[in-house]
């Protein structure tokens, strides 16, 4: 897994704020391919109600996927596998 700071562009992407805490994951084709929809329903199983994990489009990092993102730290992690959603999960607490 790595991280990358997304650098204001959840703005430009989402048309706005989600929220105090969102958890995007890319569905986008080559995501898809790299097991995205696993990370998805892992996210989703962990999930407590003040975090909102969600599909997104593809987030134009093709090839570095399953790619995540989380809000509102803005960051980008890419190469994420299921065994990473608890350490992400305790990484983002507030």
């Amino acid at each position: 897994m790595q991280l990358y700071n997304f650098n204001q562009m959840s703005s430009v992407l989402l048309g706005g704020s989600l929220g105090d805490r969102s958890i995007l994951v890319c569905q986008g084709r080559c995501c898809r391919k790299d097991g995205s929809k696993k990370i998805l329903t892992a996210l989703e199983s962990q999930t407590s109600g003040d975090i909102k994990v969600m599909p997104c489009g593809c987030l134009g990092q093709c090839g570095n996927g399953p790619n995540i993102i989380i809000l509102p730290e803005e960051k980008l992690y890419q190469r994420v596998s299921p065994k990473d959603v608890s350490v992400l999960f305790l990484t983002h607490q507030n």
